[in-house]
């Protein structure tokens, strides 16, 4: 935290005060008439921390693992979020429908994998949420939190593993 932001105010009012009127109970009085301001100013510390924290977030995988693991596993810190895999598809066609495709020629020697709608990824995300087994969360509020700092237009899903 800067320098600028740290103010002792007991000590302030001990170093403004005169040398010849720095009595205890002058000093006591002086500290307790400025306890309203030493208590705006420790939440003004406690806001401006947690919008420097806000703000040190970004959509970037270690930031957003960061912010989770700090909200949610604090001591494990085993959540991870993971690029979904996504197949290309290759597409089939019945001696009937008359379109013929070559998948590839012999010599090639290329095997050729062909999966089901479910693998090739029709959920279409663009990266999961790993939570392991057994973490408490609420899942509304951890939505809300992953759709503030994700980019826009990136779509996600939250699995237990």
């Amino acid at each position: 935290m800067s320098k600028i932001f740290d103010i002792d105010y007991p000590k302030l009012v001990r170093l403004l005060i005169p040398p010849r009127m720095r009595k205890l109970r002058h000093v006591a009085w002086l500290q307790a008439l400025t306890n309203p301001v030493n208590y705006l100013y420790q939440q003004f510390k406690r806001n401006r921390d947690a919008n420097l924290y806000r703000l040190n977030i970004t959509p970037q995988v270690v930031y957003m693992e960061k912010l989770l693991n700090d909200r949610y596993d604090i001591s494990g810190r085993r959540i991870r979020i993971k690029d979904a895999i996504t197949y290309t598809a290759e597409y089939l066609y019945q001696d009937a429908e008359n379109k013929p495709l070559y998948i590839y020629k012999e010599e090639e020697n290329k095997p050729v994998y062909l999966f089901t709608e479910s693998e090739i990824g029709s959920d279409s995300v663009d990266f999961y949420v790993l939570l392991p087994a057994g973490l408490s969360y609420n899942e509304n509020e951890m939505t809300a939190l992953i759709n503030n700092y994700k980019l826009a237009g990136k779509s996600y899903k939250i699995q237990n593993v």
